[in-house]
């Protein structure tokens, strides 16, 4: 039962916190760029950052219910992982399945003959370029939304471990 209602847990707050993120995301992106243009933002960030998210979450709400002691050096490397993980997956395979699913069509790259469709290559090697990149801040904000979550787990009385 414990496990359970650590994965459930996990998939909940990492729903909520994947819808946070994108609405967020895109609200910064937005700005950046010189105008809301819409407040729901495109969809295609929403698909790509759900499955990370969420499957994350579930897992370490799986690992906590389990642990008797979790180091502080294990969180590190837990948001480490899960930084990685979820900055690799939302930059890439994340980002073309948004993409497709928004927009359909072809995941064809463009060419010179000017070819439709979403630039595939592009896609990967920059996605994956900036998921290393990134890592000095997505790796202190997913330990800061890890300890969050490991806290709302203490107070369901799921995690016993104190880090």
């Amino acid at each position: 039962m414990k496990i359970t209602g650590g994965v459930l847990i996990g998939f909940i707050f990492g729903f909520v916190l994947s819808l946070c993120l994108s609405f967020l995301f895109m609200v910064a992106a937005q700005g950046l760029a010189g105008g809301f243009t819409s407040l729901a933002g495109e969809r295609w960030i929403y698909y790509a950052t759900f499955p990370p998210v969420t499957i994350t979450f579930s897992i370490l709400g799986f690992y906590f219910a389990r642990q008797e002691n979790v180091s502080n050096k294990k969180l590190w490397f837990l948001s480490l992982i899960s930084a990685l993980f979820n900055s690799l997956y939302s930059g890439t395979i994340g980002a073309l399945f948004g993409e497709y699913a928004v927009r359909g069509g072809s995941l064809r790259t463009y060419t010179a003959s000017g070819a439709a469709g979403v630039n595939v290559e592009g896609v990967l090697i920059w996605g994956t370029f900036y998921a290393f990149i990134l890592l000095p801040l997505t790796v202190p904000l997913a330990r800061l939304l890890i300890g969050a979550f490991f806290e709302l787990l203490k107070k369901f009385k799921i995690a016993k471990c104190t880090p």
